[in-house]
């Protein structure tokens, strides 16, 4: 009899574990959903099994209260199991934890921050033997997490190359050559060339197909530079020391010189005028008539640096309005193997853009390294009869003497 009241109470104090503890671990749960309810279980429990063992258990804890007495005497604390003993004797059984997902819908609130010692205590509280509270599940990312895992994400990513990588890469000009590109420069070189002649070379990449003037000892002369803004021109030098202009229309303007060393060895003469006004220079050496190969002119005007013969320089555009023109006949006293005397003569057709006018012109002489003479002479046209024809001043000009060379 003694062995069934204990048996009894043994039943009824495992109902009463079994109860306790599902309603301890149902309180449990409600407190850490609503402590953090985005935290989602690990473990998925059979539910139909441990439902069927829980109501098995409760079943038999109530068929053995039955058997019990309803007026049970007092039991003696010598006639209870310890603790321990109880707890050993307790089937382990297998507390169901339900998933507890957050709806998608809602708005993740800021998880709370628990107490260090909270865990602890709930599993130091729990009834059961061997169950322990889960530590809450990392919250689910949210906005700012996912913010910094695309940017992250992006700057792995190749960057495709923008127009100022490609600027850094091109290697930067000299700085005085950019200085003065931006402001637009011009470069006007001057060097010596055979024959005492200045070889003139412009380049003014801001002024392409622009009307410039060149100057150099009183001799002038309007010329065009090219469309790439380059001129290349040779000028009779008439000093030593030559210096070379160049202007233009705006009042910009550029010089150069250089050290001419071969002037005492030719004799030159220079004549210059205006347009519209046509002029030619006749140089007719050691005799030779009108259309022979000593007649020098702008026909015939012969190649600079020959010994032995005399050449013609033409300068200027004539294509210009009010062009500055000259012609330069230009012969090697001291290195020929000849001698006597070459007549000039200058003459001027008759138009109808110089017919009854009073024309004007300029005539420069130079002898080796004497100074060069510069004289001005005024013609008067005929009349205009329609007839044309040309007007010929022979003897204005002095003839040259040729020497041999020693």
């Amino acid at each position: 009899m003694k062995r069934v009241r204990i048996v009894a109470i043994t039943a009824v104090a495992l109902g009463a574990a079994v109860t306790a503890g599902t309603k301890f671990q149902q309180a449990r749960e409600a407190a850490l959903l609503a402590a953090q309810p985005q935290a989602v279980a690990t473990a998925t429990p059979a539910p139909a099994a441990t439902t069927a063992a829980n109501t098995e258990s409760l079943a038999e804890a109530t068929s053995l209260t039955q058997l019990a007495p309803s007026a049970a005497a007092p039991v003696a604390e010598a006639d209870l199991p310890a603790p321990s003993l109880l707890a050993s004797r307790m089937p382990e059984q297998a507390t169901p934890q339900p998933a507890i997902a957050a709806p998608s819908s809602a708005v993740p609130a800021p998880a709370p921050v628990l107490a260090p010692t909270l865990a602890p205590r709930l599993s130091q509280a729990s009834v059961l033997p061997g169950v322990d509270v889960a530590t809450p599940a990392a919250p689910a990312p949210g906005p700012a997490t996912e913010t910094l895992r695309q940017i992250a994400e992006a700057e792995t990513l190749p960057q495709a190359p923008t127009a100022s990588d490609a600027v850094e890469a091109t290697p930067p000009l000299d700085p005085q050559l950019q200085a003065e590109l931006a402001a637009c420069a011009v470069w006007l070189v001057v060097t010596p060339a055979p024959g005492a002649m200045l070889e003139t070379s412009v380049y003014a990449p801001c002024d392409r197909d622009a009307v410039v003037t060149l100057s150099h000892a009183g001799l002038s002369f309007d010329t065009h530079l090219s469309a790439d803004g380059q001129l290349l021109a040779q000028i009779p030098a008439l000093t030593e020391v030559a210096q070379v202009t160049i202007r233009f229309a705006d009042g910009r303007e550029q010089s150069d010189e250089t050290p001419v060393a071969d002037l005492a060895t030719v004799e030159r003469v220079a004549l210059q005028w205006q347009a519209p006004a046509e002029m030619r220079l006749n140089a007719y050496e050691f005799g030779a008539g009108y259309g022979d190969a000593g007649h020098v002119y702008d026909l015939n005007p012969r190649t600079a640096g020959v010994t032995d013969q005399g050449f013609l320089t033409v300068l200027g555009d004539p294509s210009i309005t009010g062009s500055h023109l000259a012609q330069i006949y230009s012969y090697p006293r001291g290195e020929t193997p000849r001698s006597g005397r070459v007549a000039l003569e200058i003459e001027v057709p008759i138009t109808d853009a110089t017919c009854g006018r009073a024309l004007s012109a300029d005539t420069i002489e130079l002898h080796g390294t004497a100074a060069a003479q510069i004289r001005q002479i005024r013609l008067d046209m005929p009349v205009c009869d329609g007839q044309g024809g040309f007007l010929v001043l022979p003897g204005v000009l002095p003839d040259m003497q040729i020497a041999l060379s020693n």
